[in-house]
């Protein structure tokens, strides 16, 4: 399967052959919070803390854009091959989430916000 590294798509290959397309952008997180029912921090909190629940519904919503996967079928992912899921979705969050690009930091060169209240452009 083809993969986009601009859309954050990021393989995720089994030890039984089996290949994914990973993704973690947005949709895929609240994906993640309906699966799990809980908010976005709690849910990386758990899943940090080695909670199976919350791992199975941050994979859901991470293959939820291209797979149909069900928590069943994530648990056995995650039993099988823990170590290539979390490098997967370490990268995916690297590609979706580059450092310095996630919170309102101006990009590089820009100073910030360039208009005053009206809206009229400042020297």
């Amino acid at each position: 399967m083809a993969r986009n590294p601009v859309k954050g798509e990021v393989p995720l290959v089994l030890s039984d052959g089996r290949e994914f397309t990973v993704v973690l952008d947005m949709e895929a997180l609240v994906e993640a919070e309906a699966r799990y029912g809980k908010p976005l921090p709690k849910l990386m909190q758990d899943a940090g803390e080695g909670f199976m629940g919350a791992t199975a519904a941050l994979l859901q919503g991470a293959l939820s854009r291209h797979h149909d996967i069900g928590r069943a079928d994530a648990l056995d992912i995650l039993r099988t091959d823990a170590d290539a899921v979390a490098q997967a979705l370490s990268k995916a969050g690297e590609v979706a989430f580059p450092e310095g690009k996630a919170g309102n930091e101006p990009a590089p060169g820009r100073r910030g916000k360039t208009s005053g209240r009206s809206g009229a452009k400042r020297a």
